[in-house]
This record gives structure tokens, C-alpha cells and sequence, in this order.
């Protein structure tokens, strides 16, 4: 059995941490599979690293972290690219992205080296914007998406990111017409988002193991991502409490239309790698020594091409 350690299981990653458990079968998992869910990702890693799981599913950027501080860890299978983020704008203030850079625009954003600065940054760069978000003049910090929601429901900022989920709550609160979404951050910027990653002895001596369970993760995301019916019967199982159909719809759809679960290997590539290196630096999540490391430094591609 393979012991993962997270620190997010919404119903957007169902498909992936629960693919043991839904096919784990077909490529010879054993059937007690452990996943355990913290709030925190640095207790999740601490966790991993002091040998109490075997595997962990985090954002590459915080694998890249432990690296630099000497962790002998790699990435080995993709769970998700891009993100489901959305920034948007009271449109009584702002009507387009490249307004932001206006001194009177006040924005929400992330704690410092926080993952909603990350992309952000990422963002800012693909449209051309030219800054970072440590350039912005009028910003409020805001660390949890619920904080950036309510600000922006009690018009205390002119700009945040929220989740898809969120957005509905946002234009109920405020009139769909007051909100106007400035970017897509799966349509405007593509990244590597969250891997499994494990230790490199671990990795070594379960070569095979990590790459079946590689597979069964990407064959989880090739299958929920064709089939409605059968993402949402995983979302009524695992999902404690259960979601809003109209929720569960729409993450879906989103996932479908922007390929959101990868299935293949071309997503975790040294391109891709280089590209959150080099934002992470830029938005001060990763230390500038990062921008050292080779492909291989980071990912261990053995499970992968197993896995394909």
C-alpha cells in the first residue's frame, strides 16, 4: 500500500487522490491505500519527510522549497495543471487587467510568497503587463480565498482572486453586472500546478510501484474527465457531506474545457518546470538559487515513462 499525505482533497482533486481506490485495481494497487489530509502543507511534507508517508501530493513550487533547503525529494507524477483562479474587478472601478498598474486600483493579494501572488505574477507576465505584484501600490493582504471573497463582496477592494466556486457567491452578492473577470488563469497562463511527489530513496526502491501508481492516477483523470456521470458518483463518495450539483457541474465543465487533469506526460517537462523556477523567484516564493536546478534535480521521470 502506498501511504499520501495532502493537504487538499476537494471535490476538484477527487478524481485524482481517490484513483486508487477507483482503480487501483486495474494496474495492481493493493486495496488499503492510505490518504491523509492536513490542514496545513507544510505539516503534510513535514509528514512525508519524517518517513510517515510515502508520498505527497503538494504545488511543485513547495517541492522546489524543500529541494533548496536540501531535502533529497522529486516530483513524479503530474495531479493538475493550471488553476482554477479567477481574478476579477468591480467593473464601477476596473474594465481591463491592465488597469491594475493605476494607483487608485486597490488590490487583494496573497501573503507574501503566498500561491495566489504566484499566479498572479504568472499572469501579469503572459499578458504583458510588465510587473510583479510586489510593484503593485495599493494592495490589502489578504491570505485566505474567503478573506479576498469578502472584501471584495463588501467593495474594500477593487481586485482579488477567487476560486470558480466563489465567483457565483460574488456576483449573488453584488449583481452578476458589477463583476467583470480580468483573467482566466487556465485560459491566460499555463502551468504545472500540483504533483506526487516522494523521497528519492523511496523512489528508488518502489520504482515500479510509483509508476503504477502514476498510472492509476492519470487513467482516473482520462476516465472522470469523459464521463460526467461517473466524476460525480466519485464527488457523492468521498466527498463528506456531499457538493452542489450545480458546483460539482461547473468544476467539470472547467476541468474538460481547459484540460485541467492531465492524462499525459507532456505536461511535467523541463519547459514547464523552468516556467514556475522562474515566476516562483519573481514572486518570492522560491529562493533565487532555485533558478540552478536542472530538470532532473527536480523530477524523477523513471515512474512516468513507466505509467505511459
Amino acid at each position: 500500500p502506498v501511504r499520501v499525505v495532502t493537504s487538499s482533497t476537494g471535490q476538484a482533486y477527487v478524481g485524482q487522490f481517490h484513483a486508487p481506490d477507483l482503480f487501483g485495481d486495474k494496474f495492481g494497487l493493493a486495496p488499503n491505500n492510505q490518504l491523509t489530509e492536513f490542514e496545513d502543507e507544510g505539516a503534510a511534507a513535514q509528514v512525508l519527510v519524517s518517513g510517515g508517508a510515502d508520498a505527497g501530493s503538494t504545488g511543485l513550487t513547495q517541492v522546489i522549497q524543500l529541494i533548496s533547503r536540501g531535502q533529497k525529494l522529486k516530483a513524479f507524477c503530474p495531479v493538475q495543471v493550471d488553476s482554477t483562479e479567477h481574478l476579477v474587478g468591480l467593473k464601477e472601478k476596473i474594465s481591463s487587467l491592465d488597469q491594475i498598474t493605476d494607483p487608485s486600483i486597490r488590490v487583494a493579494v496573497d501573503s507574501p510568497g503566498g500561491l495566489v501572488n504566484f499566479i498572479m505574477n504568472l499572469v501579469l507576465r503572459e499578458k504583458g503587463i510588465g510587473i510583479t505584484v510586489s510593484d503593485l501600490e495599493n494592495v490589502t493582504v489578504l491570505g485566505d480565498g474567503s478573506q479576498r471573497l469578502a472584501a471584495l463582496a463588501a467593495k474594500q477592494v477593487d481586485v482579488g482572486s477567487v476560486d470558480l466556486f466563489e465567483l457565483p457567491d460574488l456576483q449573488k452578492q453584488l449583481g452578476a453586472g458589477a463583476v467583470t473577470t480580468l483573467s482566466v488563469t487556465a485560459e491566460d497562463a499555463d502551468f504545472l500546478a500540483n504533483i506526487y511527489y516522494a523521497s528519492t530513496e523511496w523512489l528508488d526502491r518502489n520504482t515500479d510501484l510509483a509508476g503504477r501508481f502514476c498510472a492509476t492516477t492519470l487513467y482516473s483523470n482520462r476516465v472522470l474527465a469523459s464521463d460526467y456521470n461517473q466524476y460525480k458518483a466519485a464527488v457523492d463518495r468521498f466527498i463528506e457531506g456531499g457538493v452542489d450539483e450545480s458546483i460539482t457541474k461547473t468544476n467539470w465543465d472547467f476541468a474538460r474545457e481547459y484540460s485541467i487533469w492531465p492524462y499525459n506526460d507532456d505536461v511535467m517537462t523541463p519547459e514547464a518546470i523552468k516556467t514556475v523556477i522562474d515566476v516562483g523567484v519573481a514572486s518570492g516564493l522560491l529562493e533565487s538559487k532555485a533558478s540552478s536546478f536542472t530538470f532532473e534535480q527536480i523530477v524523477d521521470t523513471r515512474p512516468l515513462q513507466i505509467a505511459m
